[in-house]
């Protein structure tokens, strides 16, 4: 099974079934007006999980574990509260 690769263009996050932090950074953009692409993990954690983190450690750059997984523009963010930084300074920086 080939994994999509985070979108070079905008917000991706990669989510699984029943992640109440998956669901809050999904509101946080969504309140925002901000695009972003929904990658679905469940699929990649049952058939090979491993390499499933092997693939997000080789776009961040760090081993990463816990869900959500946000990418903006191919850049790793992080989970929740990493993205709730970058979109407070992100959102500063455009006024």
């Amino acid at each position: 099974m080939e994994i999509e690769a985070p979108s070079e263009h905008n917000f991706t996050i990669y989510s699984k079934s029943g992640c109440i932090n998956c669901r809050k950074v999904k509101d946080l953009l969504k309140k925002d007006n901000i695009e972003y692409e929904i990658i679905d993990c469940d699929d990649y954690l049952l058939e090979d999980k491993e390499n499933f983190l092997l693939f997000i450690q080789s776009y961040s750059n760090i081993e990463w574990r816990s869900f959500p997984m946000v990418f903006h523009n191919g850049k790793f963010i992080g989970g929740l509260n990493e993205t709730i930084n970058y979109l407070d300074k992100l959102i500063s920086f455009d006024f």
